[in-house]
């Protein structure tokens, strides 16, 4: 067994689909909590995010979405190629049934580029972008190595891709348990989808129009670095994403003490509790309530200059 059995919901985003999502909501009874919708990588699920839930949950309503082609919602369609755009389609459908005034899009990896494609179509709902182990250019970062990967899917499953990249995507941060629940959790993903997701990354130079995301947003990237690189090591370099970042108006690096690609999975508490802080930050910004300046959370730093 992965983990618990968590219940989903169900909702239909096409004619012929559907996107399972996990909520919860720890706010006081009688608050209206924002929403934080969090996009999680490929070959993953709402799953992954669980670590997060308790700092999260207890001020806002936690949707955690299977992204389709993964987990318990539907395939990917047939005969055509599924694209970022569709992606963010499906989480405005979302947005839209949840009744969702004010959303925080919390995200990682494929998510991260997804979260990105909907925060430049400026929505009305979105109040915060935050992006836990976000590439630059998943070209430049990946690409090179797409077809070794592909080629270890179509010969060994999900499961050998998973395992032959595992210590590139988490470095030495976690224990061999955490290690072997990761890849039994991503060996559930359809190959077609995991091939279909690889595919796309060398047509992937980050975000086309990064100077339209107008919400305050959030970079969390590892400043770890003394630990030896080992293969497949997808880390981006620090400049590429402040380069990246540099070209949002409202927005700012925090640098988490990490030596893994994946912050989000290997210092889950530290990103999280990161990410409260900035959304407080948001809303008592918002609001007027309070209009202090951010101050990063235990286990994080921000880059030198930021506000």
């Amino acid at each position: 067994m992965i983990s618990p059995a968590e219940h989903k919901f169900i909702l239909a985003v096409g004619p012929d689909a559907q996107l399972a999502y996990c909520a919860d909501d720890f706010s006081d009874p009688w608050s209206t909590p924002d929403t934080v919708v969090m996009l999680h990588g490929i070959a993953e699920e709402a799953a992954i995010w669980r670590p997060w839930v308790p700092h999260l949950a207890r001020r806002h309503c936690v949707v955690r979405p299977d992204l389709r082609g993964f987990g318990s919602s539907s395939p990917l369609p047939e005969g055509r190629a599924f694209a970022i755009s569709d992606w963010a389609d499906d989480i405005e459908r979302l947005v839209a049934a949840l009744g969702a005034r004010r959303v925080h899009l919390v995200a990682t990896k494929l998510g991260a580029l997804v979260a990105c494609e909907l925060a430049q179509r400026q929505p009305s709902w979105l109040a915060s972008l935050t992006l836990a182990g976000m590439l630059a250019s998943a070209r430049a970062s990946l690409g090179p190595w797409v077809e070794e990967w592909v080629a270890e899917v179509e010969r060994n499953g999900v499961e050998g891709w998973a395992r032959m990249t595992m210590p590139g995507r988490m470095g030495p941060s976690l224990p061999p348990v955490a290690l072997d629940w990761w890849i039994r959790l991503m060996a559930k993903a359809a190959p077609e989808a995991v091939i279909a997701c690889l595919r796309l990354l060398p047509g992937l130079d980050g975000p086309p129009n990064p100077e339209r995301i107008a919400c305050p947003t959030l970079f969390l990237v590892s400043a770890g670095g003394d630990s030896a690189r080992t293969g497949y090591d997808q880390r981006p370099a620090i400049a590429d994403v402040r380069r990246l970042q540099e070209r949002i108006a409202n927005s700012e690096l925090g640098f988490v003490e990490a030596d893994s690609y994946h912050i989000a999975a290997t210092h889950p508490d530290a990103c999280a509790a990161a990410t409260a802080t900035f959304i407080a930050h948001v809303n008592s910004t918002a609001d007027g309530r309070h209009r202090q300046p951010y101050v990063a959370a235990s286990g994080m730093r921000r880059a030198a200059g930021d506000i």
